[in-house]
Formats: C-alpha cells, sequence, structure tokens
C-alpha cells in the first residue's frame, strides 16, 4: 500500500506540472497537433522504458479488446483535457479535472467492488458543487454565465477519463503487468487521436477552400509552426506524460484504483497556483471558493 501511494503522489507532481506546460502548448500549437505530438512522443518513451527493464509480453486476447475500449475513452479524455486548458482559465479547469479522482472512486465502487468509507463518498459531492462553482461568473444584475467552455471540456475528460483509470485495474489485476497494461491502452489512445487528427484537418481544408470559416477553426487559430526550436517543448510534456502515466501504472499494481485516483489527482493544485502565477489569471470570490471546496473534498476522500 505504502509503495502505490509513493507512485500515486509522484504522479500527482508530474500531473501538476504537465497541466501548466499542456496549457502552453495547446494555446501555442493548437490542441490536435499538441494532442498527437505529445502522446506519440509519451507512447514511445513508455515502450522504451519496458524494454529497457526486459518486461515479458503476455497479454490475452479479451486484455487487447478491452484495452481498446479503454483507450477509447482515455482519447476522449486527452482531447477534451487540451481543449480545456487551451480555452482556460488554469486556475478552474484544474481543480475541476482534479475531480477525476473523485469520479474514480464511484467507477471503483462500480467496476472494482472497492469499498471507500463514508467520509471518502462525502467528499465527492463537496469537491462537485465546488467544481460547478468555479467554472462560473456572476456579473451585475445576477447573470450567470460560464467562465469560457473550458469547464465544460474538462468535466468531458474528467466523465471518460476517470472510466479509463479505474478500468486499468482490471487487467492488472487479472495479472497483466501494469507497464503493458498501460502501453497497449495508449497505443490505441493514439490510434483513435491521429485518427481524428487526419479527419478534422481534412474537413476543415475542405471548408477553408470552399470559403466557409468552422468553429475548430476559431479554436486552433493563431498556432505556432512546429520546428526544431520550439518543438522541445512538446517533447517536454510528452517526456513527463510518459513518467506520470508508468507512475500511474506501478500505484494501481500496488494500491486500490480509487486511492491513486484521488492521489494522482491532488497534484492538480500545482496548477492553480501557477495559473496565478505563470498567466496572471484572476479568479472572483465565488471562484475561490469553488476551488476550495474541490480541495476540501479531495482531502477528505484521501483522509478518510
Amino acid at each position: 500500500m505504502v509503495t502505490g501511494v509513493v507512485f500515486g503522489l509522484i504522479t500527482a507532481v508530474t500531473l501538476g506540472v504537465n497541466n501548466l506546460l499542456t496549457a502552453v502548448v495547446a494555446r501555442r500549437f493548437g490542441v490536435l497537433r499538441s494532442t498527437t505530438f505529445t502522446l506519440t512522443i509519451a507512447f514511445g518513451v513508455m515502450i522504451a522504458w519496458a524494454l529497457a527493464i526486459g518486461v515479458p509480453l503476455r497479454i490475452t486476447r479479451d486484455q487487447i479488446i478491452f484495452l481498446g475500449l479503454l483507450g477509447a475513452a482515455a482519447g476522449g479524455s486527452f482531447l477534451g483535457s487540451y481543449m480545456a486548458l487551451r480555452l482556460g482559465p488554469v486556475s478552474v479547469v484544474s481543480p475541476i479535472s482534479a475531480l477525476s479522482g473523485a469520479v474514480t472512486v464511484v467507477y471503483s465502487y462500480w467496476l472494482l467492488a472497492e469499498r471507500p468509507s463514508a467520509v471518502q463518498w462525502i467528499g465527492i459531492p463537496i469537491a462537485a458543487l465546488g467544481a460547478v462553482l468555479a467554472s462560473l461568473v456572476i456579473e451585475r444584475g445576477a447573470k450567470i454565465r460560464l467562465v469560457t467552455w473550458g469547464p465544460v471540456f474538462a468535466m468531458i475528460a474528467v466523465l471518460v477519463g476517470s472510466l479509463s483509470n479505474a478500468g486499468l485495474k482490471i487487467p492488472i489485476r487479472d495479472g497483466l503487468d501494469s507497464n503493458w497494461t498501460i502501453i497497449t491502452q495508449r497505443f490505441y489512445t493514439v490510434a483513435y487521436i491521429v485518427l481524428f487528427f487526419v479527419i478534422a484537418s481534412r474537413i476543415l481544408q475542405n471548408r477553408l477552400a470552399e470559403g466557409k470559416r468552422s468553429r475548430l477553426e476559431d479554436w486552433e487559430r493563431g498556432q505556432s509552426k512546429i520546428t526544431w526550436r520550439n518543438g522541445w517543448l512538446l517533447g517536454l510534456v510528452g517526456v513527463i506524460d510518459a513518467i506520470s502515466f508508468v507512475t500511474f501504472g506501478y500505484g494501481l499494481a500496488y494500491a486500490p484504483a480509487w486511492l491513486i485516483g484521488i492521489l494522482s489527482q491532488s497534484g492538480r493544485v500545482i496548477a492553480v497556483i501557477g495559473g496565478v502565477m505563470f498567466f496572471h489569471e484572476r479568479l472572483h470570490r465565488l471562484q475561490w471558493v469553488g476551488v476550495g471546496l474541490v480541495a476540501v473534498g479531495i482531502a477528505m476522500s484521501i483522509a478518510g
């Protein structure tokens, strides 16, 4: 259990740092290109790690099919996360993304029959309420609006990503090495993302050729060209992502899925602080209350 907690905390730190870097690359290079490049780099790093330590490959057909389904969920989560960080603000999107740990508790109860305590169950709705408050801005006249569409994409990422996180415990529990579990899932994730990238690029090109605008063009406008001089940042995000996913897999091998899910996502507070410090984001009072409730809910889930 202690070993699993250590790996969960390492994952938390790497996820928090990578949230800030992901916001930078998504805004600089666009969501689709950033997601495709960084996930591909991370996949290569994970393969190299597994081969370097000599992990034996023993996997069944049913496990391959199951991990293919989890790969689709993870692909949707990555696209949602990158889009959320692209639209921002980071200090709002990150605590909502941290809900993934709390939602993983629900999926772990459903899929794995894991039994969190009563305190941990109470922490889930508190964190959920905080995520809603962090997403809203109340203007004069009691008019309520979303701060951006970023929180919506963050919630989509949470719902599908948590399902993938909890589901990874199943093949690991059945004896599949954690390295090949995450590598197989990531293979499918990369394949789905690349396919989506190709289709979306073709649609965008066709609409531009017809002289029509696209919502995708609005979200992807202002892209910088990827060169060897500026592409190192994409590589850094990919390497850190690989480290976080490998340590997440090791955590699942030594501790319950719900605990690793919560621990790993607690590092998002790093991104909240970074959003205020580096992106000069200014949250309203209600949003700070929401961020605080998310933190309280996560703390209850860990301590309970």
